[in-house]
């Protein structure tokens, strides 16, 4: 092929109207959030890929490999922060698959901790996010950004923390209303209530750091925030259809409900530009769930 014709093809590209342009990029990178996401996953065994050690380390070989390369390249070189940031968030999938797995049985089971009530469930929890949460922020900063570029930073916190609270305040009082309606034992779940909100409050920060914190802000100047909220929305929603706790029409339910918060949890963290209100919020809504519906 001739010089000429590579100029040739290479300008009929860029006459592609913005909005195609768009929606190609929007679909290319959903995709890549669907292979780290949904795919790799270790919280479900829906794919033959989520129960794979060596699906998660060869893409988390591959998306560094192409963040290492996006960096050094000039043409591509403004898009090396997000594939940077899919390959942090596959080496969560790595890390929860070979230690918060294998490791945190064997610690859990010498120290006689069961993982079916709690608090046991709140620990168990406690130990992933924890795990989670090292891993982004130490390679986070590796790649030389801060911690304000995953919004761990004060931001509006003001408005952050009144929305947050009311959104607490109401979820937790229709959970208890649910809760009796449905003949719950109120007073047999009192006792473990903060447990659940432990459990709750790192569940809660863990999923806004691993889907939103990341990448909110490595999507907006491609996207733009509406774009960039759509996306990890989406993504949000999709690994909770696939939760093993829900089935057949209910799961689909609950895809679209985790969708919609997901939206409003995005939507939060972008207007206040820190992660703490959507962690809240998120918290509140998990409250919810596992005091009216159990877990």
């Amino acid at each position: 092929m001739t010089s000429t014709s590579i100029q040739v093809s290479e300008s009929q590209l860029t006459q592609f109207p913005e909005w195609i342009r768009k929606i190609a990029t929007f679909l290319v990178i959903l995709v890549c959030g669907l292979v780290v996401f949904l795919l790799g996953t270790s919280y479900y065994d829906r794919f033959p890929t989520n129960s794979s050690g060596l699906f998660k380390i060869g893409t988390s070989v591959v998306l560094l490999a192409s963040a290492l390369y996006f960096r050094k390249n000039e043409s591509v070189k403004p898009y090396w922060r997000l594939v940077y940031a899919f390959f942090v968030a596959s080496m969560v999938n790595v890390i929860t698959w070979y230690t918060a797995i294998y490791v945190r049985e064997a610690i859990f089971n010498y120290l006689n901790i069961s993982s079916s009530e709690f608090p046991g469930i709140a620990y168990i929890k406690l130990w992933e996010a924890t795990l989670v949460v090292g891993t982004i922020l130490i390679l986070i900063k590796l790649s030389g950004a801060d911690l304000a570029s995953i919004y761990i930073k004060k931001g509006n916190l003001k408005w952050a923390m009144r929305i947050s609270l009311l959104a607490l305040v109401n979820l937790l009082a229709s959970a208890f209303l649910i809760a009796a309606s449905v003949g719950n034992d109120i007073e047999a779940m009192i006792p473990i209530l903060p447990w659940i909100i432990v459990f709750s409050l790192a569940n809660a920060f863990m999923e806004e750091l691993w889907f939103r914190g990341l990448f909110l802000g490595r999507l907006a100047p491609i996207l733009g925030d509406g774009g960039a909220i759509w996306l990890t929305s989406i993504w949000f929603g999709l690994i909770h259809v696939f939760a093993v706790y829900v089935s057949g029409v209910g799961a689909l339910i609950f895809g679209i409900l985790t969708l919609t918060l997901g939206l409003a949890f995005g939507l939060l963290m972008i207007k206040t530009k820190n992660i703490w209100g959507a962690s809240l919020f998120h918290a509140a809504a998990d409250v919810h769930w596992i005091f009216a519906f159990g877990i």
